[in-house]
């Protein structure tokens, strides 16, 4: 192809044996679009890396997804040769098989992907994303935490009374060490290599949670162990523990968070706490749960019964065609 620019005349390859094609990538070039030429996806990945690493973005997940599955697929193809087709192929064989991706996985890939073509300001195939199951609103009451709590190993119970006092991520629980508990002010200092979006966090600890820390051994770094080593997972005695309740750690979590909020400490408070860096995932976590909603009746009838003297029997009597068994109480 032969266009002008800057006054002088220049011809380069359309790389590209269709005549169409060629004609259109002239048009783009006349226009000023960039092209990526012999770029490849592996490129354009290696500078989503690099944007997260200068913005202090997440960069183990977005390094988790590109390794592990976007460089291996997409890594030595040319940018421009992309097609739509391409990215079905990879939906289709990610989505099926043993190790297969759930669809909000794909698609925080998918993300990443369309990331890498828009750092480097170069057209891209429709990237479309895939229909995410709605959030899991598991949650552990109160009486059935104890239970569970009673039937786990000895070595376990502190890291899951912690876990659900505080919301915190279960990896943030585990890999836990006694220099980040601070003995005077009773609370737990998160180092920002220590949370999922690499910022400090300050936990407060009751005094339960520190009569636990107090019996613990001290024979390693971390703070919760198993036969003096660091323990790593309690995936065994949680699900010996939860039986055919099929309770997650994660709903852990999410019922910290709910915790915090029934016992009146401001959100804001609680996502601090809880390491909810974003008000729309908080929201997430902030259940409401049947045993809510039937104590905002129980509220609501408590009001009534202080601002009015209801007779239920006369209620069914008349039917809802008077108001008269409304009486304005008198004080």
């Amino acid at each position: 192809m032969s266009y002008t620019k800057a006054g002088k005349q220049v011809r380069e390859s359309a790389l590209t044996s269709d005549k169409e094609e060629a004609k259109l990538r002239l048009a783009e070039r006349m226009a000023g679009l960039k092209r990526p030429g012999k770029a490849t996806v592996g490129n354009l990945l290696d500078g989503v890396l690099a944007d997260y690493r200068l913005n202090g973005f997440n960069l183990k997940f977005a390094e988790d997804k590109i390794e592990g599955h976007l460089r291996p697929w997409f890594g030595d193809r040319l940018a421009e040769s992309l097609t739509k087709q391409d990215i079905q192929e990879f939906i289709n064989t990610k989505s099926q098989g043993k190790k297969h991706l759930s669809n909000a996985s794909i698609n925080r890939c998918l993300a990443l992907l369309k990331r890498a073509f828009n750092l480097a300001e170069l057209p891209h195939p429709t990237i479309t994303m895939l229909k995410e199951a709605a959030p899991r609103s598991g949650f552990v009451e109160k009486e059935k935490f104890w239970e569970v709590f009673n039937r786990l190993p000895e070595h376990q119970r502190a890291p899951i009374l912690f876990a659900y006092e505080s919301g915190a991520r279960i990896q943030e629980v585990l890999n836990l060490r006694w220099n980040q508990l601070d003995w005077v002010n009773g609370v737990v200092r998160l180092d920002p290599g220590a949370t999922k979006n690499d910022e400090a966090r300050v936990i407060p600890c009751s005094k339960m949670m520190m009569f636990y820390f107090q019996r613990l051994p001290r024979g390693c770094e971390y703070c919760f162990t198993f036969q003096g080593k660091h323990l790593r997972s309690i995936r065994t005695g949680w699900l010996k523990a939860v039986g055919k309740s099929k309770l997650l750690v994660h709903d852990l979590r999410r019922s910290g968070v709910r915790n915090l909020i029934r016992a009146g400490v401001p959100e804001r408070v609680a996502m601090q706490i809880s390491g909810h860096k974003t008000r729309s995932v908080f929201d997430r976590y902030n259940i409401v749960s049947e045993n809510d909603l039937t104590n905002a009746m129980r509220s609501l009838e408590k009001y009534h019964e202080d601002t009015v003297q209801y007779d239920p029997a006369k209620t069914e009597e008349s039917g809802p065609q008077s108001q008269d068994h409304f009486s304005p109480a008198i004080s």
